[in-house]
């Protein structure tokens, strides 16, 4: 054999040494449009909250399921243009609230300070016609809140020692549980109904009542955006799927004509609640109610932590 040859077969035996390279397009691909999905944070001329990055990012790649990022709050000032829908592969309310559960947990918990407000704008449109757009600020440690409505001058006040200051509410959303049956026990159990608009008309159908209530809790916490822990926003999603009689309507559209993924409690005649969930991220856009010829709705434009009234996220 000559010198050639030997130099050929070392090479071949050298090549056979090496393992093949795995094929991780898939994962790669998942990555970057995980990266591509990421809501951006909102720069801040001032003082940022504390923020750790969820870990459902990475998990969501090993097992290869398509993720999104998650905004919780600046969004621009005013009512956001409609989405172009992209259908979920699938209508199993299971299969698309995992989804918004895994969008959840991987996006950056924000930890506001006592000083630092609340901010929000919505949009209510009742059966007997439209309100105006309004902007709100609470101040995080509960003594004052500021109204804006539309076309309106900035009115600050002392906030209402209410059962529903933003204060108290996220005090109320880290203490939740994140599990989704948990969840769907801790909201079953609660002493009154937690929702703006009520679902059933006169009354909802015999058995239903605690799924109702559940149902309206987790949209009232989700509807505070910023202020829910990544955690416990995906037990919310994982809850939901659970609850008997919900189902996922595709392309639904919110009070504002906003399209999106509804995920639907139908009761039959008692009524009908939907919450509509951004196609793109998945993140609360806000609430419709329709009982018979009636149908109500209330949105949220844009939610997030400031620094003080007036300022937007």
């Amino acid at each position: 054999m000559t010198k050639i040859d030997d130099e050929f077969d070392l090479l071949k035996r050298m090549r056979a040494e090496v393992p093949a390279r795995q094929d991780l397009s898939g994962v790669e691909h998942r990555l970057a449009e995980l990266r591509a999905r990421r809501r951006p944070v909102n720069p801040r001329r001032h003082r940022l909250p504390r923020l750790r990055w969820g870990l459902a990012l990475a998990a969501a790649c090993v097992v290869g399921v398509g993720g999104w990022q998650l905004t919780r709050g600046g969004a621009e000032q005013g009512a956001r243009p409609a989405v172009a829908h992209r259908p979920a592969t699938t209508t199993a309310p299971a299969t698309v609230l995992e989804r918004a559960a895994l969008a959840a947990a991987s996006t950056m918990a924000a930890e506001p300070s006592p000083d630092q407000w609340f901010y929000r704008q919505q949009t209510q449109h009742m059966s007997g016609g439209d309100l105006p757009t309004y902007e709100s600020w609470h101040k995080l440690d509960g003594t004052r809140t500021a109204i804006r409505t539309e076309g309106g001058k900035l009115k600050v006040t002392a906030a209402e020692r209410g059962p529903t200051h933003p204060g108290k509410t996220m005090a109320e959303l880290r203490r939740l549980p994140t599990d989704p049956d948990a969840l769907l026990r801790h909201f079953r159990s609660l002493p009154r109904e937690l929702t703006p608009l009520s679902i059933c008309a006169p009354a909802c159908p015999a058995g239903t009542e605690q799924d109702v209530k559940a149902f309206g809790a987790i949209g009232w916490y989700l509807s505070y955006g910023p202020l829910v822990p990544p955690d416990t926003a995906a037990g919310m999603y994982r809850a939901l799927a659970k609850i008997p009689n919900v189902r996922i309507e595709q392309n639904a559209t919110d009070g504002d004509g906003r399209t999106g993924i509804g995920v639907v409690l139908d009761l039959g005649e008692a009524g009908k609640g939907s919450y509509i969930l951004d196609p793109e991220d998945y993140h609360y856009l806000g609430l419709t109610v329709v009982r018979g010829e009636d149908t109500s709705a209330m949105s949220v434009l844009s939610a997030g932590i400031v620094d003080e009234p007036g300022q937007l996220p």
